[in-house]
């Protein structure tokens, strides 16, 4: 929709099968896209922010609800379940994983203040959108036209 090219961090950190990569093993990827003049790249990997903000111009926060967040989980797993989703790395498909409902139930409580203090000197590049309608009013006014 920015008309920017995107890279999902999933599809880097993730091999098939689940499997994790090893941050020496993709983190050299990540770094090229960040010297690449325009990009978008989603995730909230704490321990490669300061790479990327030393590059962004500015940083989409989704400061959703809990809930809000827990739903859309829930729905995409149901939605998606036994395939993989296009953000995600080949033959990862969408299942059911408690550890992940956790952490996206105490996001807010705990993954959350490490971004926050990964972006910390960053303010003037945060831009917090707070709901869907929000995000919807942002991408239009910023939409190639």
């Amino acid at each position: 929709m920015l008309d920017l090219p995107s890279y999902h961090l999933d599809q880097l950190m993730w091999s098939a099968g689940w499997v994790e990569r090893e941050e020496r093993d993709w983190r050299p990827e990540l770094e090229a896209i960040v010297q690449s003049p325009r990009w978008v790249i989603d995730g909230n990997d704490a321990s490669t922010m300061e790479l990327r903000l030393a590059r962004a111009d500015q940083v989409v926060f989704l400061d959703f609800s809990a809930a809000r967040c827990l739903w859309r989980v829930i729905r995409r797993i149901w939605s998606a379940r036994g395939t993989t989703r296009p953000d995600m790395a080949p033959d990862c498909p969408e299942r059911f994983d408690a550890g992940f409902l956790w952490y996206v139930a105490t996001w807010h409580n705990r993954p959350r203040k490490r971004i926050e203090r990964a972006l910390a000197g960053h303010e003037d590049k945060l831009l917090y959108i707070r709901s869907p309608r929000e995000l919807e009013r942002w991408l239009a006014s910023h939409s190639p036209r």
